[in-house]
């Protein structure tokens, strides 16, 4: 059995990484987690799953060419120490070192892309570090079609390379819900229609349609409240929208929790204006609770599982404001169609992601 790393940069939970490593140790591989970051999470999390975790940070203060010396020499150092043989990395700022390394190592790199669009949208697209990191890579996983398809036909490069393989997960270390904390959610709010929007507040994500659907359904005499789960660079500013829409009283900004399925299980429909997408973690979270999503219809991976009106509502990205205000509208003398759509997109997302269904298809590399 070959010996694996997982190489990436985050702070955060990973419950994909998580999930392939554990199943990776229970089918006989040995495991090693090494993080560009410190991270309060996975240490205890690969502990559990007899996986091997370091960190190895450099001082931001370093010149970038120190820093990247730095990163390559330590993981170069790593893999011949503990005869890696499979390099998985994930995010940009490992993807870069790791595909720089690749030639002093015996070990076969596989670079991770998360994104779809992002980095043009963000304007780091541009940087020597990013197209070098697409150009040099050997095997490259992206987690939806789509992303392959922008890849190749907007960024040049080789598809041949690029390989699609969807995320897949163990659902049971998703966190589960706290009904105590659900009810103490929900209590402020009686009998309104609880609106939830989970996401970095940028443009991309787009929150402020969020806000137009919440303002909309009240000036309808439909009592809505929004709550924003999340933090970014738009926040002040959406804050003041709030303030001249005088909804204040109906839009409350929650900032970053790691308890996200409470207030999934608060809400009554999850708004994802998002337009920048290669497949949606939130989407798949809201599905464990059952709660009705709405999504831009073409972003990301929701056309491969979402279906209009069976699991999910699948709406126009330019039009999404106007057509949300409807379907809620329509689906309030309907709570039994509306309470189907959780269900189904339930069964569907444990059906289509789940790990042991999608694991042999890194099989590719391990030989």
């Amino acid at each position: 059995m070959p010996t694996i790393l997982f190489y990436t940069s985050i702070k955060t939970r990973v419950r994909d990484q998580e999930s392939l490593m554990a199943e990776y140790v229970r089918n006989g591989h040995q495991v090693f987690f090494l993080n560009q970051q410190i991270n309060n999470y996975l240490p205890r999390i690969c502990e559990q799953a007899g996986v091997y975790y370091e960190s190895f940070r450099v001082k931001e203060s370093h010149p970038i060419w120190i820093k990247t010396f730095c990163y390559c020499w330590h993981l170069i150092r790593f893999s011949w120490s503990n005869n890696v043989k499979i390099v998985y990395s994930h995010l940009e700022p490992a993807n870069f070192i790791a595909v720089l390394s690749q030639y002093f190592i015996k070990a076969r790199v596989i670079v991770v892309r998360h994104h779809h669009d992002l980095a043009r949208q963000i304007g780091f697209d541009k940087s020597l570090s990013y197209r070098l990191t697409y150009r040099l890579a050997n095997h490259i996983i992206t987690v939806s079609e789509s992303t392959k398809q922008y890849m190749s036909n907007e960024e040049g490069i080789n598809s041949r390379k690029i390989h699609t393989i969807k995320l897949g997960y163990d659902f049971s270390i998703f966190d589960r819900v706290n009904q105590h904390l659900v009810d103490l959610i929900r209590k402020p709010y009686n009998n309104a229609v609880v609106l939830l929007t989970v996401g970095r507040l940028d443009n991309f994500k787009r929150p402020q349609i969020s806000i137009k659907v919440c303002q909309a359904l009240n000036l309808a005499g439909i009592e809505t409240h929004l709550l924003l789960l999340g933090e970014g660079d738009n926040e002040v500013n959406l804050k003041k929208e709030v303030a001249l829409a005088n909804m204040q009283n109906r839009v409350s900004f929650i900032g970053f929790v790691d308890n996200v399925q409470d207030y999934m299980k608060a809400s009554d429909w999850l708004l994802h204006p998002s337009i920048s997408e290669s497949s949606c973690v939130v989407v798949k979270e809201a599905a464990l609770v059952e709660l009705p999503v709405m999504v831009c219809k073409g972003i990301g991976d929701f056309d491969s599982y979402l279906n209009h009106n069976e699991n999910s509502i699948l709406l126009n990205k330019d039009n999404f404001a106007c057509e949300a205000v409807d379907v809620i509208r329509m689906y309030m003398n309907n709570k039994e169609a509306k309470c189907k759509l959780g269900s189904k997109l339930r069964r569907d997302v444990l059906t289509h992601f789940d790990i042991k269904s999608v694991i042999h298809n890194y099989d590719q590399f391990h030989n």
